[in-house]
């Protein structure tokens, strides 16, 4: 194949948020299909180049294909995160300039989330980038979770509607990581069990930022920020992040170990529950020999505080 051809279909499936394995099997399929073509037009008499020229025509624009594959895995992508990013973005100019204007404070740190926004106004915007699209583009949407939290969470005002506004963003963005995750090519192999992974894994994330994101942020409050402490919170979800990895990885060399691997979702249900043992629980109710474990656990960099 030529190599216009083949970059033609590259600029193709590399609008899909799809993995690099998936990306090289939609590519092969179109490949095939365009040589098939191009013979056929070779067989009437024409060129090698004029029949590559005429099959790529007929199969269409590589960015009107490569969007239609795009909008027929995930419908509505690119209109979402245009919706998120631009209204979370309005949300956090309305709350600047009402403390502006009411308390005459400038906070200006009510801006920080708009890193976050200008991601994904990027990843809405542009269809083709060198990274890992899916990867990148979830990053971002928990960016945007964490930074709305922690600088755009609505405490200037007591107003229901202004309060649902803001848990809408962030129930939007946690639905598009969930979408985003689990979009896929029709065809492809072991899909359910990508989707199963995914869901447990995302879940489980999401519950191990809840654990640790509240007791940090207490613990900040109350205690001052210390290293230590961000490190050992920081400890759970790398090993989350090292599960979540093994098993996709698994899952796309179709190994045997697979199924197996789900036996490590016992750490995130272990850690959850060490955290209530520890923290809603009397301390003699298992012994303090347990209790002592369990807080290692939780603080394997230090045993007391």
């Amino acid at each position: 194949m030529s190599s216009k051809m083949d970059s033609y279909l590259r600029r193709i499936v590399n609008q899909t948020d799809c993995s690099k394995e998936e990306r090289q099997d939609m590519f092969e399929e179109m490949r095939d299909h365009l040589l098939l073509v191009r013979q056929d037009y070779m067989e009437e008499g024409y060129s090698k180049i004029e029949a590559e020229a005429i099959a790529m025509k007929e199969f269409g624009h590589e960015a009107t294909i490569g969007d239609g594959l795009q909008q027929a895995m995930f419908p509505y992508r690119r209109e979402f995160l245009l919706f998120l990013a631009i209204g979370s973005y309005l949300f956090v100019c309305v709350q600047y300039f009402y403390v502006l204007f009411t308390e005459n404070v400038a906070i200006h740190s009510f801006f920080v989330p708009a890193i976050a926004h200008a991601l994904l106004l990027f990843f809405a915007l542009n269809q083709t980038y060198a990274v890992n699209r899916k990867l990148w583009l979830n990053l971002s949407l928990v960016l945007n979770i964490l930074l709305m939290v922690l600088f755009a969470f609505p405490d200037f005002t007591t107003t229901l509607t202004w309060d649902m506004i803001f848990y809408s963003f962030l129930a939007l963005s946690i639905f598009l990581i969930y979408r985003t995750a689990l979009t896929y090519p029709q065809g492809g192999e072991n899909i359910s069990r990508k989707r199963f992974i995914h869901i447990v894994n995302i879940t489980t994330g999401f519950l191990l930022l809840v654990f640790t994101g509240f007791f940090f942020v207490s613990f900040a409050i109350f205690a001052g920020f210390q290293l230590q402490i961000l490190l050992n919170f920081l400890i759970p979800h790398i090993i989350w992040f090292l599960i979540y990895l093994i098993q996709i990885r698994l899952t796309n060399v179709n190994s045997k170990w697979t199924k197996r691997s789900y036996i490590l979702w016992l750490f995130p249900v272990f850690y959850a529950t060490s955290f209530i043992v520890v923290f809603y629980l009397p301390s003699d109710m298992f012994g303090s020999g347990f209790h002592q474990v369990l807080w290692w656990v939780i603080f394997p960099l230090q045993s007391s505080f």
